[in-house]
């Protein structure tokens, strides 16, 4: 056998290998929008930044807010990418046990959600 011919036998073992490594560890990514009310005083970046904080959350993104100035808040729209922490979770079960009660709590201060924009929707 020629040297050559050992060598692309060896580099297509090792491409074969790099891929099966990747579908091993590949994520089920799923994103979702929601409205949520925002108080002035924490500021929309620094509450997105605290949603980003919890487990399984990978970007957030705030697709439009809006200033009310009479109750010094934001009402924004924001879209959150997330993979759940299980693979045996479903993903409506993590916006419903996880997602929604620490947006709702401690782990994110003056942020209230108003609602969930459709069902989480799987891009990766």
């Amino acid at each position: 056998m020629n040297r050559d011919k050992l060598d692309e036998i060896i580099a297509g073992e090792l491409a074969f290998l790099r891929e099966e490594k990747e579908q091993k560890y590949k994520l089920r990514t799923f994103s979702i929008e929601m409205d949520v009310l925002i108080e002035a005083k924490y500021g929309v970046e620094e509450s997105l930044q605290a949603i980003r904080s919890i487990g399984g959350v990978t970007v957030v993104t705030a697709i439009d807010s809006i200033y009310r100035s009479p109750k010094a808040s934001y009402i924004s729209r924001i879209k959150i990418k997330f993979h759940p922490e299980r693979d045996t979770i479903h993903p409506s079960k993590y916006v419903e046990r996880i997602l929604i009660p620490q947006i709702n709590g401690k782990r994110t201060p003056g942020v209230k959600l108003v609602r969930v924009v459709g069902q989480p929707e799987q891009i990766g």
